[in-house]
C-alpha cells in the first residue's frame, strides 16, 4: 500500500478519507487489514494525528473501518452494525463490496455458465425437482375479474389453502387475515423494514447467515449485529442478551430450521430456551421458514417458533422450496393489523402483486397428491445429497474436511481442515478449479468454511469433482 495523499486542494483529512476508499475499491486494502497506527500513519503523511484521526472517525461511522481495542483500527471484514450517517454514494459502493471481496459472485456467476464448471453454489432446486402443477384453463376476463376482487393482503383462494396446510404444524387455528401474500420471502423481509423498523434501528441475525447477504436492511440504515451460531443450531443466547442491552435490538431475525448456509436445526430444547430469552426482553422474532410446507407434511414435524409463541413470532415462508427460485409467492402470518399495515405500505409503493402467481400457487397447493409429490420430490434431493456425501467421504476419511449431514436443507457446511485460516485468494482457487461454492466470508463469518449445494450436483462430475477437490485441499494445504 502507497500512503501518499492525492493532489487536489481538498482538506488533508479528505484526502486521507478518499486515499482509502480508493485503495478499498482497487484491492490494494483488503476487508480484515489492519491500518498504520494514526501516529505512524501522520508522520509518513507529514500530517497531524488528529486530521488522521478525524479522517478515521468518519470512515468508522459509515461502517468502512472498525476500531478494535487495544489492537488498532482495521478495514471492516463485515457488514455488522454499519449505519451510514448521511447519503455518500462513494462510501455506499464501496460497502457494498465488502460483502463481496474482489467481486467473488461476480466471477462465479461468470463461471456458472461455463460448462466445465461444477456448481456447487445454488441451494435452490432445479427445474427437474421442481413440483409438477397442473393448471385449469382460465379465460383473460375470469383472470380480471379475480385481479379486480382480490383484496390488498392477497387472494383469499390461496390464503385458505395457506390455512388449510400450515394450520397444523402451527398448532393454531390460523385464520385467512393473519396472511399477508407477498412476491416471495425477501418482499415479506422488506416490508418489516419498511413498516416496523425506523432508520438507525438494530436487529440481530444469525452468525453466518444468509441474511447477511441482502442488503435491503443496509438500504433502510438498520444496523445488523451476529448472534454466533452453535453446532447444534442454536444461538448463543448470553450474545444475544448482550447485544439487546448495548444496540436497543428491535427485532431478532432468525432460520431455525434447516439454515441457512449450515442447513443445521435449532433442537426443540433451544427454541423453546430462545422463545423464553426474548419473551423476557419482549424482542419479537422474524422466522424464516422456506422448507415449512415441506416440514408440515412429514410423519414427525418440527414445531416452528411460530407455533411454541404464535402472538411474538412474524412468520415467513415461499413456494421456492418446492416449485424453485423463479415462483415469486411468499407470506407472512402476523397480527391482522400488521398484515394490513404492511398491504398498504405496499400498496402505496405500487409494488402489489399479480393475480396469475396465485392462482398458480392455490392450485398447486390443493392438489390432492400433493403430499405424495413432496415426498417424492424429498426422495429425489435425499438421492442427490448421498452423490455429495460419496464424493466427499475419502476427505472426510482422511480429515480434510468434516461436515454434518443436513436434516432440512440443500447444502453441506464444510469445514476445511487447513494449516492456516484462509484468506480470501485461497477461497478464489476453488474459481480457478471450477467448482463453484459459497465461501464463508459471504455469510459474514471467517471459519474455513464453505457451503456445498447439492440439487445441481450430476452423477457423471463425481469423479472430476473428487479430482479437483483433491487438488484444491492439497494447495491450500501447502
Amino acid at each position: 500500500m502507497n500512503w501518499q495523499l492525492p493532489t487536489g486542494t481538498d482538506a488533508p483529512y479528505l484526502k486521507l478519507i478518499n486515499l482509502i476508499s480508493t485503495a478499498i475499491t482497487t484491492g490494494q486494502l483488503l476487508p480484515g487489514s489492519r491500518l498504520p497506527p494514526e501516529r505512524q500513519l501522520a508522520q509518513s503523511l507529514h500530517i497531524n494525528r488528529s486530521t488522521v484521526q478525524h479522517a478515521f472517525n468518519e470512515l468508522v461511522s459509515r461502517g468502512i473501518l472498525i476500531r478494535k481495542i487495544g489492537s488498532g483500527t482495521w478495514v471492516n471484514s463485515g457488514k455488522w452494525g454499519v449505519l451510514s450517517q448521511s447519503v455518500n454514494w462513494q462510501s455506499y459502493l464501496t460497502t457494498g463490496r465488502l460483502s463481496d471481496p474482489e467481486h467473488y459472485m461476480v466471477q462465479l456467476r461468470h463461471l456458472e455458465a461455463d460448462p466445465a464448471s461444477i456448481n456447487l453454489s445454488h441451494a435452490s432446486i432445479t427445474s427437474n425437482l421442481a413440483l409438477p402443477i397442473t393448471l385449469r384453463d382460465l379465460s383473460s376476463d375470469e383472470l380480471l375479474n379475480q385481479e379486480t376482487q382480490t383484496a390488498i393482503t392477497g387472494a383469499t383462494s390461496l390464503k385458505t389453502a395457506l390455512v388449510h396446510r400450515l394450520s397444523p404444524v402451527l398448532g393454531t387455528a390460523l385464520t385467512p387475515d393473519q396472511i399477508l401474500i407477498t412476491s416471495g420471502a425477501q418482499q415479506a423481509f422488506y416490508l418489516i423494514t419498511q413498516g416496523l423498523l425506523s432508520y438507525g434501528d438494530a436487529i440481530a441475525i444469525e452468525a453466518p447467515s444468509y441474511f447477511y447477504q441482502l442488503s435491503l436492511f443496509q438500504a433502510a440504515g438498520i444496523r445488523v449485529f451476529g448472534v454466533p451460531l452453535n453446532d447444534d443450531g442454536s444461538l448463543d443466547l448470553e450474545v444475544l442478551q448482550k447485544l439487546y442491552y448495548q444496540h436497543h435490538l428491535r427485532f431478532l431475525f432468525v432460520n431455525p430450521t434447516g439454515q441457512n448456509p449450515t442447513s443445521r436445526t435449532m433442537p426443540l430444547a433451544a427454541r423453546q430456551a430462545l422463545i423464553t430469552c426474548c419473551h423476557r426482553l419482549q424482542l419479537p422474532i422474524v422466522e424464516d421458514d422456506p422448507h415449512g410446507l415441506t416440514n408440515a407434511v412429514t410423519q414427525h414435524p418440527i414445531q416452528p417458533l411460530k407455533a411454541l409463541d404464535f402472538d411474538n413470532v412474524l412468520y415467513v415462508g415461499s413456494l421456492s422450496t418446492l416449485t424453485g427460485a423463479h415462483t415469486r409467492i411468499g407470506w407472512l402470518i402476523a397480527p391482522s393489523a400488521v398484515t394490513v399495515r404492511l398491504a398498504e405500505i405496499r400498496q402505496q409503493m405500487e409494488a402489489g402483486i399479480s393475480i396469475f402467481p396465485q392462482i398458480v400457487a392455490t392450485q398447486l397447493l390443493n392438489q390432492s397428491i400433493l403430499v405424495d409429490q413432496i415426498n417424492a420430490q424429498q426422495q429425489q434431493l435425499y438421492q442427490q445429497q448421498a452423490l455429495l456425501a460419496a464424493c466427499l467421504a475419502p476427505f472426510v476419511q482422511s480429515n480434510q474436511l468434516s461436515y454434518q449431514l443436513p436434516q432440512n436443507g440443500n447444502s453441506f457446511w464444510v469445514h476445511l481442515h487447513t494449516r492456516h485460516s484462509l484468506t480470501l485468494s485461497d477461497y478464489h482457487q476453488f474459481l480457478h478449479h471450477k467448482v463453484l461454492v459459497r465461501p464463508d466470508f459471504l455469510f459474514g463469518v471467517h471459519q474455513n468454511c464453505v457451503r456445498m449445494s447439492y440439487p445441481r450436483l450430476q452423477p457423471a462430475q463425481i469423479n472430476d469433482l473428487q479430482r479437483r477437490l483433491a487438488t484444491l485441499l492439497n494447495e491450500l494445504s501447502d
